[in-house]
């Protein structure tokens, strides 16, 4: 029976255990296993506690920071954690002096250390430099993908972009490449690779520097690969989803394909000034149920499956009637004579009540994203007006004022850097900013305005001059300025002109058509994430021409092909000057692609591919280091 390409990405999962199963199988003793609580929940995805029972392991263990777990004489402790100096660094404070205060057997190594995904030079050096070395040894352990739903994978590497946007440290880079080459042995290796960005060639070339891939070669799944870097397109990732899935990551914690839904806090609630807080927060703390979650995966919760990647709005409305549906269909249960009542408690009941629980836990979900986005239609609106570069002196204000009566340190911060990446923001403009910025959250978190610009998404922090300011001032802003993001864009045709019947001014009766004639339906109508109009553009190219015609102004796009690397426009010419040798890869001959975003990708993103794949009769993978929301990108400058 040939396997579906799936199945073979659900697959991944017998991989990492594989995997796993060496480092456990290689440690003798009696095993104890204690994680770091960030592992807990991608671990799930690759074994249960019962299996890793069957390899060895007699106890499992939440690791704590603060207290050391002791260990008997014939026990061996293995800790996995991430590949982070300071919780090694930890975790080796903790060790040292109890390996150093027992009576040291190097033959009989009872500490071991599992680094997720790899274990550093630096790492060894640390461990010799604390006395450590022959008393401790280290692993490193790559699960590679997760598949979390149909469609989508991620290899949970959430500090990736932290370290290689903001820290300017490419070391998270080499096990993504092993990951994308482990993909090839698993689907092929495809005919070409589209990357984008100077991270994604690196990977590229990583690729290639691992080798050839081991025999047998399993026949290619994908027409092709497009590998894009985070910063080629920030506004999809900055500005705010209008689909379900989106808005649930942009209100909840997202935990390993799961959202935390708690009544009590949540993502908006904790970033807010807790001066702008009010006294409803802290009453509400006391009566609030306790917290449920949501598998964002479409085969175990089929209430996410069907609403997914539909508008919000739209979203809302429907589970409000499905629980009214299921109310009227228990009530039936009254007029039912007893062998019926039976028959029914025995066969559907369970069901039924399975299915209410899990509507009812959408619907206090959509309440409370409800409750906490507050005035949704003038925040699409600002961020339309920001897109179409609309009077710069009127969109600073409208952030400041968001700053002073909503308080948001991330999501005001997110819109500020949106409108520097589609019309500029003046240093004198920031400076601005920052001082009421930190007058409000504090003056220690000036830093993160420095970090935000290491990641291109705002300009250096300079120091302020008095002078020229008062100056500037009074000089008159050009009118039309065309900045890179919105000469791509209007080459890409990016930007859409019209917006749905409920937020962007259309009226009830073109709504739906509207909503489904675009991938923009996934930001109100306004704008067509970068990947999927990419994918679009590779999917209906009838030729290499066609795809330079449409490619050729973008700097920075390189066709990976077995004869080398190229531009569009090179290899058109090529194709043109010498088609006796040289067969084109275009059009695709497989109607699949990959995609993986370097340093996360969004659910929007990933509901834009989805409507490209249904209109072009396609299947699009979306993988990325981790899915993460607006605010999580903002939120990670303030970690450093």
């Amino acid at each position: 029976m040939e396997l579906t390409l799936e199945k073979k990405l659900q697959g991944f999962q017998l991989v990492a255990q594989e995997k796993l199963q060496a480092i456990l199988c290689s440690i003798p003793g009696k095993k104890e296993l204690i994680l770091e609580p960030a592992l807990i929940k991608p671990l799930e995805h690759v074994c249960t506690a019962s299996w890793l029972k069957l390899k060895g392991i007699q106890r499992i263990y939440k690791h704590d920071a603060a207290q050391s777990l002791p260990r008997s004489a014939d026990q061996v402790h293995i800790y996995m954690i991430r590949s982070v100096l300071g919780t090694f660094t930890t975790l080796m404070q903790q060790l040292q002096p109890l390996a150093l205060a027992e009576v040291p057997d190097i033959s009989m190594k009872m500490y071991h250390i599992v680094c997720v995904p790899s274990c550093y030079s630096y790492f060894q050096t640390l461990l010799e430099q604390m006395g450590l070395w022959g008393l401790v040894q280290l692993h490193h352990y790559n699960w590679d993908f997760i598949y979390f739903d149909q469609g989508v994978l991620s290899l949970e590497l959430p500090n990736l972009y932290e370290c290689v946007y903001l820290q300017g440290n490419t070391s998270p880079l080499p096990p993504v490449a092993q990951s994308l080459r482990v993909l090839q042995m698993v689907s092929g290796r495809p005919p070409v690779i589209l990357s984008y960005g100077h991270h994604s060639a690196q990977l590229v070339d990583m690729i290639h520097a691992l080798g050839k891939l081991p025999e047998p070669t399993p026949s290619a799944e994908y027409g092709a690969w497009l590998i894009i870097d985070r910063d080629k397109d920030y506004p999809a990732s900055l500005l705010t989803p209008a689909i379900y899935a989106g808005l649930l990551l942009e209100v909840f914690q997202q935990r390993s394909g799961e959202v935390l839904v708690d009544n009590s806090k949540n993502k908006i609630s904790d970033q807010r000034v807790e001066l702008l807080q009010g006294r409803t927060q802290i009453k509400s703390l006391a009566q609030s149920p306790k917290p449920c979650s949501i598998r964002l995966n479409s085969t175990a919760d089929e209430i996410y499956g069907d609403n997914r990647y539909k508008h919000f709005a739209q979203v809302s409305s429907l589970i409000r009637a499905q629980v009214k549906a299921l109310g009227l269909e228990l009530q039936k249960l009254n007029d039912m004579k007893l062998e019926e009542m039976h028959d029914y408690v025995a066969r559907k009941l369970p069901k039924l009540t399975e299915l209410k629980s899990k509507v009812l836990r959408h619907l206090n979900a959509s309440e409370i994203v409800i409750k906490m986005m507050g005035n949704f239609r003038k925040l699409q609106t600002l961020e339309e007006d920001i897109l179409n570069n609309v009077s710069r002196k009127k969109l600073l204000g409208e952030i400041d004022e968001l700053l002073t009566t909503d308080g948001q340190r991330f999501n005001t911060l997110r819109l500020l850097c949106l409108l520097h990446h589609c019309a500029g923001v003046a240093p004198e403009e920031l400076q601005m900013f920052a001082r009421n910025y930190c007058n409000l959250v504090g003056h220690q978190e000036l830093s993160v305005f420095q970090r935000l610009a290491q990641a291109g998404l705002l300009p250096h922090l300079l120091p302020e001059k008095k002078a020229p300011t008062k100056l500037l001032s009074n000089l008159p802003l050009p009118k039309f300025q065309q900045t890179e993001f919105q000469a791509n864009a209007n080459r890409l045709r990016l930007l859409t002109s019209f917006g749905d019947g409920q937020d962007g001014g259309g009226s009830s009766k073109n709504q739906a058509s509207n909503m489904q004639s675009c991938p923009s339906f996934v930001f109100n109508g306004t704008y067509i994430p970068l990947v999927a109009q990419l994918c679009s553009i590779l999917l209906k190219s009838n030729n290499a021409d066609e795809v330079s015609t449409k490619l050729t102004m973008i700097d920075g796009l390189t066709l990976h092909l077995d004869s080398g690397k190229t531009t569009p426009k090179a290899y058109a010419t090529q194709i043109k000057t010498t088609s006796s040798t040289h067969q084109d890869v275009f059009p695709l001959k497989l109607r699949n692609l990959f995609i993986f975003v370097v340093g996360g990708a969004s659910y929007a993103e990933i509901a834009a591919c989805d409507f490209v794949a249904k209109q072009t009769g396609a299947q699009i993978t979306v993988a990325s280091d981790s899915l993460m929301a607006g605010s999580d990108f903002i939120a990670a400058a303030f970690n450093n």
